[in-house]
């Protein structure tokens, strides 16, 4: 929509606030809006505008998994208060038993072992950047944000996804040409510090973005095909560190080292669009998927669980180049 640039006083201009969009998030005169400055414009933002965003849910009699859908949930939307009510003479095993793969992990095997509900209740809280427990009673916690997010936040989160998952592929390369999976004992690591800030991304984009912003829209399809890629390089730790051969994995060191390729390239193209970069990474999946049945004829079955993954990351890497041309009209 365009609006005319209109003329106060010597040095003053404004310009007005579609009627629709004022109502649709109670805007009057004398309430505050954020201005974001950015390269190509001014954002205009209701986020805050005075009001805090709260809400409470209770926990008690749910599973580790579904806690943790309920926390993700009012963390992604935008929250600023929350109110998480529990039964206090209960007991959980671990946040983290069904977020990652803990065997590989020294530090969660031991099966079985359940604390506090305050204490597992703290584990999930770290979780989420900028999240802090700032009151506590015999049977509720209240959680609250503290700072503020900007989109200066966004693009340093943003940016910090995309070099996790840079790290990922260069410790799984480095695993498979070197035979020693135990470089990979740490992964779900950095996969939990992966998802902590894709969540803080989506969280930022639901309370200062335009949700109906076409460009909006394109980053969140950006960070969820992100997050999946992290996923296809933990279970390839997983795989690789729970059994599989790792003395017979030649044939998957071409297509592992052409995907990290591919993620390279692929984070230069993000921040700077350029054509000869397309052309590089569509060169490299043609290669990947016309050297697909040639591989398979003398792979192993470890080999091709471990190629079946790195050829999802491909597809995943190829959806994201789509949605990156698409950023550009």
């Amino acid at each position: 929509m365009r609006r005319k640039i209109i003329k106060q006083g010597h040095n003053t201009l404004t310009i007005t606030l579609p009627s629709e969009w004022t109502k649709r998030f109670n805007l009057e005169a004398g309430k505050e809006v954020d201005l974001i400055e950015k390269e190509n414009g001014l954002f205009i933002s209701t986020y805050r505008n005075g009001e805090t965003k709260k809400t409470e849910f209770d926990i008690t009699g749910m599973d580790i998994p579904t806690i943790w859908k309920y926390f993700m949930g009012v963390y992604r939307e935008g929250y600023d208060e929350v109110v998480v009510k529990f039964n206090p003479e209960s007991s959980l095993e671990s946040p983290y038993k069904f977020l990652t793969h803990h065997k590989y992990d020294p530090k969660y095997k031991k099966e079985g072992k359940k604390v506090k509900i305050i204490e597992v209740l703290h584990g999930f809280v770290d979780r989420f950047i900028g999240f802090e427990i700032i009151e506590h009673g015999k049977d509720y916690i209240r959680i609250k944000e503290m700072g503020e997010l900007t989109s200066k936040e966004f693009d340093n989160s943003l940016r910090r996804v995309f070099l996790l998952i840079q790290q990922m592929a260069e410790e799984t390369l480095e695993a498979i040409n070197t035979n020693d999976p135990s470089l990979l004992n740490h992964m779900h690591e950095v996969d939990i510090n992966l998802d902590k800030f894709h969540d803080y991304c989506i969280r930022i984009l639901n309370k200062i973005a335009n949700k109906e912003s076409h460009k909006t829209s394109l980053l969140f399809a950006n960070l969820y095909l992100l997050e999946l890629i992290g996923d296809e390089f933990k279970n390839i730790a997983h795989d690789l560190t729970a059994g599989f051969s790792s003395s017979n994995l030649k044939n998957i060191k071409e297509i592992a080292s052409l995907v990290k390729d591919q993620l390279d390239l692929y984070y230069e193209l993000f921040y700077k669009f350029d054509r000869a970069k397309i052309d590089q990474l569509s060169e490299i999946d043609k290669k990947t998927y016309l050297n697909f049945f040639n591989f398979y004829k003398k792979a192993g079955d470890d080999e091709r669980e471990i190629f079946h993954h790195l050829r999802i990351i491909g597809r995943y890497i190829n959806a994201l180049l789509e949605l990156r041309i698409e950023m550009e009209f």
